[in-house]
């Protein structure tokens, strides 16, 4: 079974939520990073920075909780989320779902250009997300959450994802009766 990849997470001085995926971002660990984005954008939090340098690839899962995160942010005045260091896969998959007309992908590498490097001397109160195996309830759950999100984002991927959705539905209603 593969590890699940850490996410660290910290905030710089001028605010701004730096999230740096170690690697795959899947169903695994997206949803510390859901339940962390709503607590910090309770908190006031309207700017994230998505950093894929080591985040070789990413689920479908992974994709919709990026898709909810920017949506909870899109009552906020003036919030953003920049994408940086995505490689071309990650780059690839983000604007054939659609996700690139959402949030902001950084294909220039220039967000925050003179930080990226010793990132870890900007970043207040630096850790990483600690993971919980959640049940399979919440885990379908949050699956079929995360690929709704992903059929409001684009039309165009309803096709793609509605045998999937199908699937998580049947799914929890068989929990549901058990």
């Amino acid at each position: 079974m593969n590890p699940v990849a850490p996410i660290y997470v910290g905030q710089l001085q001028n605010g701004v939520i730096w999230i740096r995926v170690e690697g795959k971002g899947s169903f695994k660990n997206s949803s510390e990073l859901k339940e962390f984005a709503s607590i910090v954008i309770n908190k006031g939090a309207k700017e994230f920075v998505i950093d894929l340098e080591n985040c070789p690839v990413m689920d479908s899962t992974f994709m919709g909780t990026l898709v909810g995160i920017t949506r909870n942010l899109g009552t906020i005045d003036q919030s953003r989320i920049d994408v940086i260091n995505a490689n071309s896969r990650n780059e690839q998959l983000l604007v054939s779902l659609g996700i690139d007309k959402l949030l902001s992908l950084d294909a220039d590498d220039k967000v925050h250009q003179d930080i990226r490097d010793d990132i870890s001397e900007h970043i207040e109160n630096g850790h990483y997300l600690e993971h919980e195996e959640v049940d399979s309830l919440k885990g379908a759950i949050h699956a079929l959450e995360a690929h709704q999100e992903l059929i409001k984002a684009e039309k165009n991927n309803v096709p793609r994802f509605k045998d999937v959705i199908h699937f998580l539905e049947q799914e929890l209603k068989d929990k549901k009766q058990s």
